[in-house]
């Protein structure tokens, strides 16, 4: 179910492109650096040590975590950056998708 409202959110943002899904986190950073994916989205939370094999992976990369209820949601970054994000819902989770790619409101690169 959490899934599916964020393949929702997603795909209702004409700047957004979801480029693959993966289930669990053991090729997660597999996946990450083939696709070179700005922000990848887990429902579910992640380990430093987890994050880090991605982000050395694909150190461009920003991974938004979001607990499996749905409700809070923190951002790793390679700079061993984690961002409580705190209460998640579409607008924020939109928002903190372009803020971590850096893509203005427009769609362009910032």
């Amino acid at each position: 179910m959490l899934t599916d409202m964020i393949k929702a959110i997603i795909a209702s943002q004409s700047d957004f492109e979801l480029v693959g899904e993966v289930v669990g986190v053991s090729g997660l950073a597999d996946i990450a650096s083939d696709v070179a994916a700005d922000v990848v989205i887990l429902g579910r939370a992640l380990s430093s040590e987890s994050a880090l094999r991605v982000l050395y992976r694909a150190p461009r990369t920003k991974i938004v975590a979001i607990d499996a209820d749905g409700r809070r949601s923190v951002l790793h970054e390679l700079r061993l950056n984690r961002t409580s994000l705190g209460e998640i819902s579409p607008a924020a989770l939109v928002t903190t998708i372009r803020n971590a790619a850096g893509i203005s409101r427009q769609g362009g690169q910032s």
